[in-house]
């Protein structure tokens, strides 16, 4: 039982800090694991719940839309463009 806990408190900052989002053409659901990470220039990984793995992205840019924000990138793992809707 002790592992038990000391485990959900390892997870509990992950859990709490996790932006989820949706790939407004794929209609996929992913995650960041911080809102932080979202800076144009930056590399991020993010987790592709579809493909149920993590992957690389280039941010190429982000924009403010009332309730949301949308992340625009490219992911270096399959050299596509991505764009991502973010719940604020």
């Amino acid at each position: 039982m002790r592992v038990f806990s000391f485990l959900i408190l390892l997870l509990l900052p992950t859990l709490v800090f996790a932006w989820v989002g949706q790939d407004t053409e794929q209609g996929t659901n992913i995650m960041l694991s911080s809102r932080s990470l979202a800076t144009p220039g930056k590399e991020i990984t993010y987790y592709d719940y579809s493909k149920e793995e993590y992957r690389t992205a280039e941010v190429t840019s982000v924009y403010g839309f009332g309730k949301t924000v949308q992340i625009e990138l490219y992911d270096i793992d399959t050299g596509a463009n991505r764009t991502f809707e973010m719940e604020q």
